[in-house]
Order: C-alpha cells, then structure tokens, then sequence
C-alpha cells in the first residue's frame, strides 16, 4: 500500500486500493462514526479521524504505527485481487468493493462485539458497545477507550440486559469470566483450527461468530464467515438447494484456501449493498 508518514497524519496514496466507507460499512467494525469530512474510527484506546475530500485520504492519529497496521497497509492488496479474480464469478464483488480492506482489530475488542452482533442490527449493535465504553472505558477526552479485560470483569449481569443485550447478556457475562490474558495470548499462537476450536467452548460463539473472530481479531485469512448473505450469493452462484451455512463454509474455504477471508468480504459486502 502507497502512503506517506507526516507528523500527525498518514496520506494513502492509493485510493483504488483503500476505500474507507467500503471498509468501515462491510460489517468487519462498529466503532465509527460518519463525519462531514470523512469519517471517525475507534479502536482499543485509539482514534483516528480520516478526512476524505477530492479523491484524497489522510488519517489524523496520534499513533501511526497502531492505524498502519489496522488498516493492513502493508499487505498488497492489488496482488490479493488479482489472484482472485481467476474466479469471473467473483469479479463483479471485487470491483463492487473494491477498496475493502480487512481490518486488524483488537482481539478482546473483537471478541466481545461479534458475540453481540448475532442476529442483531447495525445502529443497536453500535449502541449497546458505545455503552459498554461510556461506562467502563477510559475517559480519552472526547472518546472512550474500550474497556480493559479488568474493568469488562467487573460488569454485573444486570447491565447488558440493561442495555438491551437481549438473549446475549449471559453469552457476555459468561464469556468474560471465561477470559483471560493467557487465554487471549495463546489463541495467537494458534493454528487456524486449534484457535476455532477454542472460540467454540466460548459462550455464545458459534461457528459464523468464530470465524468473524478468527479473521477480524487474529488475521486468519484462511476462513469463510458465513451468514444470511453468504449463503444467499451461494445460492446465486453455484447451488440454490444448498442452505447449510456450515457446509457452505466449509466448501468455500476449500476452494480459496488462504484468501477465503478477503474473498468473503467482497461477495458480503456486494450482496448485501444490493439487497
């Protein structure tokens, strides 16, 4: 990825290879918000502000190594494309969205948010995090932090079915007693299947949940998440009969191997944009 380093931003040189409104709105994230100028992106105890305006994107951070690597600016993804458009199907959801990158989110962070985002709405999965960190995160300023693994322990019950968390209160509060430090550290050290069978023994963590957690918080890009859309552009492109999103998965995985993830988030993101 082309881009430039100055003192307080980072200039991407690339546009057709970095979209942020494809990249924030294809269900990979939930902390941001959209800006008159652009956009503002939350991660773990980070901010960075991304300015948009005549074809030219700089992102405003005070840690610029942590949002280069979020953003995979060092994975070329012109050479991913390319090999995936062997595919014709799949060409259409490359140049659909393409400038979707897949983000290197903070694994707690992402652990949390997926096992709340099932079966669950955009604007109402946005709102009971943004509660979560207004009432457990660190006071940044003008954001709050995520919070800590510490300060997620200390929640009761009572305040995910509060904020409206519905049949995910227990999943939350039974997962995060569950974790720890050397829990999260070693599912790093993982392979693919050893890290999905951990997830798995969490609360409320299902094999969609898993693999969204695999590919978003541990950057295995070997997996194919699968949900209501997947299995629709499956459908649509090979076999209607089939249904099982496991299955489904499992096939799709097969069959691009290591760049499953990125080809899952084009097909994702064209079908449910033009749904």
């Amino acid at each position: 990825m082309d881009y430039l380093e100055f003192d307080d931003y980072i200039e991407v040189l690339s546009a057709s290879d970095f979209d942020i409104k494809q990249t924030l709105e294809c269900g990979q994230v939930f902390r941001y918000k959209v800006r008159d100028f652009g956009y503002t992106v939350y991660s773990s105890n980070q901010k960075a502000d991304i300015y948009c305006q005549n074809g030219c994107t700089k992102i405003f951070c005070k840690d610029k190594k942590y949002f280069i690597n979020y953003f995979d600016f060092c994975t070329n993804y012109a050479k991913i494309k390319s090999s995936l458009s062997v595919y014709p199907y799949l060409k259409p959801a490359i140049e659909y969205g393409n400038g979707i990158r897949i983000l290197k989110g903070d694994l707690l962070e992402i652990i949390i948010e997926f096992i709340i985002s099932q079966n669950n709405n955009i604007p109402r999965i946005k709102t009971i995090i943004e509660k979560i960190c207004e009432s457990y995160g660190k006071d940044m300023g003008d954001y709050y932090a995520f919070p800590t693994l510490e300060a997620l322990k200390s929640i009761p019950l009572e305040f995910f079915t509060n904020i409206k968390c519905g049949y995910r209160d227990k999943y939350l509060f039974d997962t995060i007693a569950m974790l720890n430090d050397d829990y999260l550290d070693n599912l790093k050290k993982l392979s693919t299947a050893e890290a999905r069978a951990c997830l798995l023994r969490l609360k409320g963590v299902g094999k969609k949940v898993a693999d969204c957690i695999l590919l978003f918080g541990l950057g295995k890009t070997n997996v194919f998440p699968t949900d209501t859309w997947i299995v629709k552009a499956y459908g649509s492109l090979f076999d209607s009969s089939m249904t099982d999103a496991k299955k489904i998965s499992i096939v799709l995985e097969k069959q691009f191997g290591k760049l499953s993830g990125y080809a899952q988030q084009y097909l994702f993101y064209q079908m449910r944009e033009n749904s």
